[in-house]
Order: C-alpha cells, then structure tokens, then sequence
C-alpha cells in the first residue's frame, strides 16, 4: 500500500517529458528562411557553393558562395571567398569581395577586407573594414557572377596607368 491507501503496483510511473529543449543561444541573427544550410566550425570547404535557400557559416570557406537567400557568416566563420547572397551578414571574418541584391551588415565583431556593393549598408560600430563601397545593385550577367562597370575588373579608363605602344627595333613612328 502506497499513500492515501492507493496500490503504488497499479499506476505505472512515466517521467514527464522535457518541455523545452536545449538551444544555445545565437551570437548573430537568425536566418529568415526556413531551409538554412550550416557550414558547422568543424568543417572546411573549398569550391563553390551554389543554393537558393539560407547559409550559416560556423566553420570555414575557401572560393565562392553564390545563394538567392541569406548569407550569415557567425562569429567563429571564416571565408576567404567571393560571396554574394540577397543579404549578407557578416559576424566573423571574411577575406574577399562581398555583393548583396538587398543589404550587407558587418556586425560589431565583423572583419572584412574587400570590396562592398549593395543597395544598403550598415556598419556597426566595432567593425573592422578595409576596402571600397559602392552602393548600387550589383550587375548580375546570365551565369550569376556579379560583374564590374567595365570589362576592367571594375577600374575607370582615367584611373588606368598611362600605357605606351612598344616599337619592335628598327621601327619609326609606330610603322613598319
């Protein structure tokens, strides 16, 4: 006999169940999306990484990221790449040119050294960044890289060194 004169033999005894599961907490902003796909600290890529969903990098990249959805690179991420999303937030380090249809935001703990072009910006105080700004829609041809003004590599004709036209020896005056 149990308590209260009830048999304890006859009631099986379950353990509730955890209502709240464990989550740690998130040192940058949650993806918008619903399908993210995390590059996990663990983990080092070399390529190109093509998608249309969310990506959250943790871990560590090399070579280009290219996604119509949102780029996060935490703040244990490292890329060393040409990145390009609708927005990109940047929390950890990145090491190369950055483009964005919408917006790119360099959190507090961001470090980039590259170039920037998106319509929006916003750079937190405590960010470290060291390149250019252009803000504009990046030009996008047909196969999905972003491409320079000109076919330069994105420097103005008036910016280019001055250039002479070699003359093979024994020619006068450019002619044979």
């Amino acid at each position: 006999m149990g308590l209260f004169g009830r048999d304890d033999r006859s009631q099986a005894i379950t353990k509730p169940e955890d209502p709240s599961p464990v989550t740690r907490p998130a040192a940058t902003p949650a993806p918008a999306s619903g399908e993210t796909t995390l590059i996990a600290g663990s983990t080092t890529i070399e390529g190109t990484i093509k998608g249309s969903g969310d990506i959250r990098i943790e871990g560590k990249i090399t070579g280009t990221v290219d996604v119509s959805g949102r780029l996060l690179i935490a703040e244990s991420g490292r890329a060393k790449a040409r990145l390009h999303a609708r927005t990109v937030v940047v929390s950890g380090t990145v090491e190369g040119d950055v483009t964005a249809d919408e917006r790119i935001e360099l959190q507090s703990s961001a470090t980039l050294t590259g170039n920037i072009v998106a319509p929006a910006i916003q750079i937190q105080e405590g960010a470290t960044f060291e390149g250019e700004v252009r803000m504009a829609k990046p030009d996008r041809p047909a196969g999905g890289k972003a491409r320079p003004k000109n076919g330069d590599g994105g420097r103005d004709e008036k910016n280019q060194p001055a250039t002479s036209s070699a003359r093979r020896p024994g020619q006068k005056n450019g002619k044979s």
